[in-house]
């Protein structure tokens, strides 16, 4: 088996998908969990010790596979993912895929983690250290970039293009064909009908910019 470990204890759910991993079939020996907190270490999540600080990579665990668990914000996701190759010069960054999810007919980078119940069409290209959560659908031949989060249960229409540092929210439906660029927040309940540049922040159906959705709900006071 490959030894583990994970930056970044937040987000528990990664426990639970490295179990039906190894449930499946044994591939993972998890180590722990890294975290930057000092008063975090030698406590435990779930059972899984946090074991040091990331530097522990210059060091003793130089030769475990990475992944890259913390995603405050896409924008600091992709830091550590820099850090990752340029700080400790790790190298074996595997794609923690669930048991049930498909990337037979898929092209796939680095370092993304698919939750149960994703569903990815063939032809489909995603590059490195996205996070998909469960139950999120994406359509054939749509083309993925970097460092993007796919909340719950979110529908991506076929031969769409999605850049960088994207978060989009729970329940939220991007309508095919459509561009997406960099940087981009598509709230909860959001249906996507029209091409977004960048730095944009939408809510609603149709999304629109969400500064103008919260002036029109105050004009008409139904905030």
């Amino acid at each position: 088996m490959i030894d583990l470990v994970v930056l970044g204890s937040g987000n528990a759910d990664i426990i639970r998908l490295i179990e039906n991993i190894n449930e499946n079939k044994k591939q993972y020996n998890f180590v722990g969990f890294l975290e930057k907190d000092i008063s975090l270490i030698n406590t435990e999540v779930l059972g899984y010790p946090i074991i040091g600080t990331d530097d522990l990579l210059l060091g003793k665990l130089s030769n475990c596979a990475v992944i890259n668990n913390i995603m405050g914000s896409t924008q600091l996701h992709k830091i550590i993912a820099e850090n990752i190759y340029r700080k400790y010069y790790i190298t074996n960054i595997p794609n923690l895929v669930h048991p049930n999810v498909s990337i037979k007919y898929a092209i796939i980078g680095k370092g993304n983690i698919f939750y149960n119940n994703v569903g990815i069409a063939p032809k489909v290209k995603i590059g490195d250290f996205n996070i998909i959560y469960p139950s999120t659908n994406i359509g054939h031949e749509t083309v993925i970039g970097n460092y993007n989060l796919f909340a719950l249960n979110v529908n991506i229409g076929a031969r769409c293009k999605i850049g960088d540092k994207n978060l989009f929210g729970n329940s939220s439906t991007l309508s095919l064909g459509l561009k997406v660029n960099n940087d981009n927040s598509i709230g909860v309940g959001s249906v996507v009908i029209k091409n977004i540049d960048s730095d944009k922040s939408l809510l609603g159906n149709p999304a629109i910019d969400s500064l103008k959705l919260f002036k029109y709900l105050i004009k008409n006071n139904l905030f």
